[in-house]
């Protein structure tokens, strides 16, 4: 399961600024995590599922994106990293640091799974779709409905603060199942990949120290069946700016450094 690596600081003070839930038992209570999970997440920045991400969003009254750093960020980083110089390499094996441009590919996967298409869009900041086949004057009309429906779930498209009602989240579910089934009918597959994205936008490596916000977005792609089965869509991505990804071995460099220097 993927986890995320929470602003422990930001959760802490949001938490304390609340009426209700402002103590570390009651906000444990209402997400459902001991209250040692969470000192845990407050102090150490742990890392955590996505379900507990929104729950925990949801109780301070925020969007996710506002108390998590990125997917895969180590626990023991205290704020957003600045665009560093490239580090000398200890040795010939040392990965070296790589330049993340704006816009990239990724892929997306075949899915019929209606209440996955579901969950990511109610939990994506917005959508973006890419059509990769001809459609006819039917599918065409399918695949409208089913982006409308999709972008509505979205926190762009509403109130993230108010849950959506049992009865239309049925409703809402079963249609996307149908127009998943009459779309695949006529042999136009929905693919589908999610990611985060770092504002502000730009096209140039940000300034050292300038500081970004992340938010999810979920890319749904039509496209023809795989020709020789596969069930994988190469799609393009916009990650709304250029970044340094550094290897595992820096990052853990780069922490010892400023442990030490807050020794």
């Amino acid at each position: 399961m993927k986890k995320y690596t929470q602003k422990g600081a930001t959760i802490k003070e949001l938490r304390e600024g609340l009426d209700r839930l402002s103590t570390q038992k009651e906000m444990a209570a209402e997400i459902g995590v001991s209250e040692r999970m969470l000192r845990m997440i407050e102090n150490d920045n742990a890392a955590i599922p996505i379900t507990t991400v929104d729950r925990l969003a949801k109780a301070l009254g925020v969007r996710r994106e506002h108390i998590i750093f990125s997917e895969g960020r180590p626990a023991e980083v205290p704020s957003p990293l600045p665009v560093p110089p490239f580090p000398q390499m200890d040795s010939a094996s040392e990965e070296p640091p790589q330049i993340i441009p704006r816009f990239d590919w990724d892929y997306a996967y075949a899915t019929s799974n209606e209440t996955r298409l579901y969950h990511e869009a109610s939990h994506s900041h917005d959508l973006v779709t890419a059509i990769e086949i001809a459609l006819t004057e039917e599918t065409s009309a399918y695949a409208e409905e089913l982006f409308e429906i999709l972008g509505g779930l979205t926190y762009a498209k509403r109130d993230i603060l108010k849950d959506i009602e049992p009865g239309k989240e049925i409703a809402l579910r079963r249609r996307i199942r149908q127009l998943l089934v009459l779309l695949k009918g006529n042999d136009v597959w929905a693919y589908e990949t999610s990611f985060f994205r770092r504002l502000p936008e730009r096209m140039t490596l940000p300034p050292e120290c300038e500081e970004h916000t992340l938010q999810s977005r979920l890319l749904v792609a039509l496209a023809p069946p795989g020709e020789y089965g596969e069930t994988s869509l190469r799609v393009n991505i916009d990650h709304g700016q250029p970044f340094v990804l550094l290897s595992l071995k820096s990052l853990k460099a780069r922490s010892g450094r400023g442990e030490d220097a807050g020794a």
